[in-house]
């Protein structure tokens, strides 16, 4: 590993700064709360709140955690350091003009944030690219890794179109672009980055076997090719469309579902039997994603005169939430766990050359606060997934407050481990 004060900095910066748009995402949830019921189709409500999390959160702990966690999973250094904080200013910029502009369907600032995200986020990704042509060996983790970021980059030229045409109205097909940002975004950068690391870190953190080779070599080809053909279903319109758009989305309940069974056969044979915090959350967060892949699976055979109902706007809002929230979020919280007392146990010793663990260790007094958040944030993230799925606003604000207090203890009881 090549760990430098430069990259712990902005790691540290990266996390910090997305637990605080953490709170900020169950806020304006909590002020959008009576508007569930509307369709959320192009609702830019709706999308704002959704990247508030997926942008301000998601890939800010991804962009942070990963200048620490690639040198660590495969031994390459990130080749431009110097791109670490001119990179973060812009994203951080580019985010807060975009979710505005979205938020007031403002659409000069829609196309602006849109610009400025793509510029800086292909930065990051070309970063990141570059330095994988290091790695000596192409395991599992490094094809992972690799995917992921191509699929980055597409995602990243889909999201850019779509936001340009709030601006510049040249949007067509509009519904199948957004599936497409979705399943490359989410899935193909997303899951696909978290399989990736995940084979690499479940057996240093809990000390399992690797996966066996023809699991994993499955695992990334029906994920693959269930984002290749999803993506090529939009340039055909009926029955192939919707026979593409099958097999695709089998691939991937197929591909998601086997990296499911390959965790829990991981973990169930760890050598490292004690439970710990990270490891409530990370099985937590698998077992949603089960949930999340099933809900999937409901509302693609889902009938038609179904969807536009309260049920099925409701049944969509439930699979979005626990797809974001219930699985990512709780993973990357798990995750920052480990990785944020790392981050500073580095930073101290980099100071002083000596003592490097003793804040890790101190941490340990906390573990009952740590267990009081966890908590909250599971009994929050079932009410709230039951609430949007009967689309009632009461419940909504109940659980939302929940995970809003969760999220601003955790946010302080990370903060004060610097401190």
């Amino acid at each position: 590993m090549n760990a430098t004060d430069t990259s712990i900095n902005i790691s540290i910066r990266h996390i910090k700064t997305a637990l605080i748009f953490l709170p900020l995402f169950f806020l304006v949830m909590l002020l959008e709360s009576g508007n569930f019921g509307i369709s959320f189709f192009m609702n830019t409500r709706i999308i704002s709140l959704t990247h508030i999390f997926t942008l301000g959160f998601l890939v800010m702990v991804i962009m942070g955690a990963s200048y620490m966690l690639l040198p660590v999973a495969l031994g390459v250094k990130i080749a431009y350091d110097k791109l670490f904080f001119p990179v973060y200013y812009a994203y951080v910029v580019s985010v807060l003009i975009f979710i505005i502009g979205m938020y007031y369907s403002i659409s000069a600032l829609i196309a602006l944030g849109g610009s400025l995200l793509f510029i800086s986020l292909l930065l990051y990704d070309f970063n990141v690219l570059v330095s994988l042509k290091r790695v000596r060996k192409w395991d599992y983790s490094a094809l992972g890794i690799a995917f992921a970021y191509i699929y980055l980059f597409i995602g990243l030229s889909i999201g850019l179109y779509l936001a340009l045409s709030f601006r510049f109205h040249i949007g067509i097909n509009l519904f199948d672009i957004l599936k497409d940002h979705i399943y490359v975004m989410f899935v193909g950068f997303v899951i696909m980055l978290f399989i990736a690391i995940a084979y690499r870190l479940l057996p240093m953190f809990y000390m399992t076997k690797t996966p066996a080779k023809p699991f994993w070599i499955t695992d990334i080809i029906l994920i693959n090719l269930g984002i290749i053909v999803i993506i090529a279903s939009s340039f055909f319109g009926g029955i192939v469309n919707e026979c593409l758009t099958l097999v695709g989305s089998g691939a991937l309940f197929l591909g998601i579902l086997l990296f499911c069974y390959i965790f829990f056969s991981l973990m169930l044979k760890r050598l490292k039997k004690k439970l710990d915090i990270t490891t409530f959350y990370i099985y937590s967060g698998i077992i949603f994603l089960v949930a999340a892949i099933i809900l999937g699976a409901i509302l693609f055979f889902l009938p038609e005169s179904l969807r536009s109902s309260s049920y099925g706007i409701g049944l969509y809002y439930m699979f979005g939430f626990t797809a974001l929230f219930c699985f990512s979020g709780m993973i990357i919280i798990g995750f920052l766990h480990k990785i944020f007392p790392f981050l500073i146990s580095l930073k101290v010793f980099e100071k002083a050359k000596k003592g490097a663990y003793s804040k890790l260790f101190s941490n340990m007094k906390t573990k009952y606060l740590e267990h009081v958040i966890f908590a909250l944030f599971l009994i929050g993230g079932l009410l709230e997934m039951l609430s949007l799925l009967l689309i009632y606003a009461i419940i909504i604000k109940i659980a939302t407050i929940i995970l809003l207090v969760s999220s601003v203890l955790l946010l302080v009881h990370i903060f004060s481990m610097e401190w």
